[in-house]
């Protein structure tokens, strides 16, 4: 939230019409104004324009009505009587969600009403006019508007009060905790006044007796469930730790102990398939598998054998053609003819030539069946006898390994007695758990038993009429409410007080100038006292703090409220630097202001913030305003600059 522009009309100091208008980008908007000129009424226009009748300012004021406090602030220099506020601001740096908000009234009449218009992005809202109490309060609540809006003065006040109460109170408005206090006090009212109408006092006797039993037997039912559920949780530890147990058994030769006798059986058959294969190989060797190393020389003894074969059968040939010659030249003689049988002479020659190996038809036969299939036979099972020879030696080495393996059969025994321990204990859990199981069937019927008891007595009791009846059911609601806002509240307390403590330690060690001082604030989650400890984790008494240390523990505090509120808000401060000595203002000016918030808009005398300090935050300023104040017309208007020529 980025406010853009606030105009005041006729509003307290200010008379006619002026206009703050915050265009610049840097985060410190600087307002001055010496006392008296309207730097609280500035900070009282905000929160008027912003919450009307829910701002702390008029609720902290002495007005007795709405009306009184807004005719109040009437200028009564201008003779029409009519004022109004107007705030217009945005969501977020992107200025795409703009809101408009204008409040006027006048002093005319005898009763003081005010009208207001919401204007968004710049269009006329009917449901924003209508609703924008509703709508302000979930962007920034008005219990916490005093985290991001207030007055220096009220700081000092709150920096020197013992008692720290009022700290507390805006504590427990950031925590929620004082929206379920209302509630609380209010049901609280609404009990009495019926219990002035209730039953008879034995109806309600026996009432709370039977409320008595239920609870009794709803606490019995959450003891037994929570003794499951750490039973549960024993039984998951034990099955892990009986898993590692059993890794750890193996890991140390457990399953070679245990198997031993297989693993020497083991061994026993593959020695017996070894001493098989050794010999097969051998029973190869003395077969045709030795060919195989010349077949080269086989080969070339077939072909000569088959060349030998067919010249012998080629000479037989050529003696059958001269004895049918013989027999056909008794009686026919032929020059071809003649020449023919010298032709198949000579070829006889040619063929008639020894064998180099001179083998028979039948040695020729088995040469044959060899080289055609029994050799390459032979060796192919040789090969595969190989392969398994060589397999069976590897299982043989797995084997030996795992028999040689030195194994601690003491420390092997002594988890193998841990796991059958934790195996018993496992059992023995679940053995319980199907117990509580069990119990708490029982106890559960017992609860529903004790429930029904006790509704059906209600419904007894509030069954005449239905007055009683509407009181009854008020009764037991309330009961419930403030049992559960009881509950919440503890819960939510505790859940946010660690976080809030932390951040007001990181606050003050930004801004504390003794950094030794206070090391640590702890916060107790019950009283929300804080606890100011050094290094040494030794207690700090709040009166060892100076005026000026103590107003900055309380901005340290405000900081961290408006931090954990989680609320991207501006941030006003009326009189800022009040009894800060010079090095905390320094502290205040380099370290708080540049990082309050994305807008931090500071309202300040010149004595307060003067030239030197001026100079030192200039580079985070953005807008400059000053209220300038005029003594004849005895009303203040808004100048451009912080200041001028009159900063000392």
């Amino acid at each position: 939230m980025i406010i853009k522009r606030l105009t005041l009309h006729n509003f307290g100091v200010y008379a006619g019409t002026n206009t703050f208008e915050f265009s610049n980008r840097k985060p410190i908007v600087l307002i001055g104004g010496l006392n008296g000129r309207g730097k609280t009424t500035f900070l009282e226009a905000v929160l008027l324009s912003l919450y009307g009748a829910n701002s702390f300012a008029y609720k902290e004021s002495n007005y007795k009505t709405y009306g009184t406090y807004l005719r109040s602030y009437i200028n009564i220099n201008d003779w029409t009587k009519i004022s109004y506020v107007e705030i217009e601001f945005s969501m977020g740096k992107d200025d795409t969600e703009t809101y408009k908000v204008h409040r006027e009234w006048n002093g005319l009449g005898k009763r003081t009403k005010e009208n207001i218009v919401v204007y968004h992005n710049n269009v006329y809202s009917d449901f924003l006019t209508n609703n924008w109490p509703m709508f302000i309060e979930n962007i920034l609540p008005s219990a916490l508007s005093n985290f991001f809006f207030f007055d220096g003065e009220k700081i000092a006040e709150l920096a020197v009060d013992n008692t720290d109460e009022q700290l507390k109170e805006s504590i427990r408005s950031m925590l929620g905790l004082t929206v379920l206090d209302v509630l609380n006090n209010d049901l609280t009212r609404i009990f009495n006044k019926i219990s002035k109408k209730r039953t008879s006092d034995a109806d309600m006797k026996k009432l709370q007796a039977l409320r008595n039993k239920k609870e009794c037997a709803e606490e019995h039912l959450g003891d037994i469930d929570k003794k499951i559920t750490d039973i549960i949780e024993d039984l998951n530890k034990s099955k892990a730790r009986l898993e590692q147990l059993k890794l750890e058994y193996t890991a140390k030769g457990g399953d070679i102990v245990e198997h031993q006798q297989e693993l020497i059986k083991e061994k026993a058959v593959i020695e017996a398939k070894r001493e098989q294969n050794k010999e097969l190989l051998i029973e190869a060797a003395g077969s045709e598998l030795p060919f195989a190393l010349v077949l080269d020389l086989l080969h070339g003894i077939q072909n000569d054998a088959a060349k030998g074969h067919k010249n012998a059968v080629i000479i037989e040939s050529i003696k059958q053609v001269h004895d049918m010659y013989r027999k056909y030249s008794i009686n026919n003689s032929s020059k071809e003819v003649e020449d023919f049988i010298r032709y198949i002479d000579a070829i006889g020659e040619q063929s008639n030539q020894t064998s180099k190996y001179s083998v028979d038809d039948v040695t020729l036969l088995k040469l044959n069946e060899l080289l055609n299939g029994k050799i390459s036979g032979c060796k192919q099972n040789a090969q595969h006898l190989l392969v398994e020879r060589e397999r069976l030696e590897q299982d043989s080495a797995v084997l030996d390994h795992q028999l040689s393996i030195d194994i601690d059969e003491q420390e092997v025994q002594s988890i193998y007695k841990q796991i059958k321990t934790t195996e018993l204990h496992i059992a023995d859990c679940e053995v319980a758990l199907e117990n509580y199981q069990a119990k708490r069937q029982s106890a559960n019927g017992d609860v529903i038993k004790t429930t029904s008891e006790f509704s059906k007595y209600v419904e007894s009791l509030l069954s005449g009429l239905e007055e009683k009846d509407d009181m009854e059911r008020m009764i037991k609601y309330i009961h419930l409410a403030q049992k559960l806002i009881d509950g919440y509240s503890i819960r939510l307390q505790k859940q946010k007080v660690d976080n809030l403590a932390e951040t007001i330690t990181q606050c003050y060690r930004l801004l504390a100038n003794k950094k030794t001082l206070i090391d640590t604030i702890e916060m107790d989650a019950g009283t929300l006292e804080l606890r100011y400890l050094n290094s040494d984790g030794t207690d700090v008494p709040k009166e060892k703090l100076s005026a000026g240390e103590k107003q900055l523990m309380v901005i340290s505090i405000l900081w961290a409220l408006a931090k954990c509120s989680k609320k991207k808000l501006p941030v006003i401060i009326d009189t800022p630097l009040s009894r800060l000595d010079s090095a905390h203002r320094k502290a205040i000016i380099t370290t708080y202001f540049p990082n309050a918030s994305d807008q931090t808009i500071i309202l300040s005398t010149d004595t307060e913030i003067d030239s030197h300090y001026y100079e030192m935050m200039k580079e985070n300023v953005g807008d400059e305003f000053f209220l300038n104040y005029n003594d004849e017309s005895k009303s203040t208007s808004v100048c451009r600059g912080y200041f001028g020529e009159k900063v000392s």
